[in-house]
């Protein structure tokens, strides 16, 4: 019995969605009913940066992986 490795890439995709509608939602309120002073701006600003960052980084080391894989779960033995 062997489920495949694409089912790890289908739930990080789903955790990005995720994390990207929290952002969206996070920064429209920060910018909606946050203070529009500098400090405000500089913290949305690295924030966001910070985020591209992580997702980029994630990005390039998962796009090394051979999504094609299985994972046996129950070992098969010669006999």
């Amino acid at each position: 019995m062997a489920i495949p490795l694409a089912i790890f890439y289908y739930l990080y995709l789903v955790f990005v969605l995720v994390f990207l509608i929290f952002t969206l939602f996070n920064i429209y309120h920060l910018v909606r009913f946050g203070f529009l002073t500098l400090g405000n701006i500089a913290m949305i600003t690295f924030y966001i940066i910070v985020s591209i960052l992580i997702l980029l980084i994630s990005w390039r080391y998962i796009s090394n992986i051979n999504w094609q894989q299985e994972i046996q779960l129950i070992p098969t033995f010669p006999i």
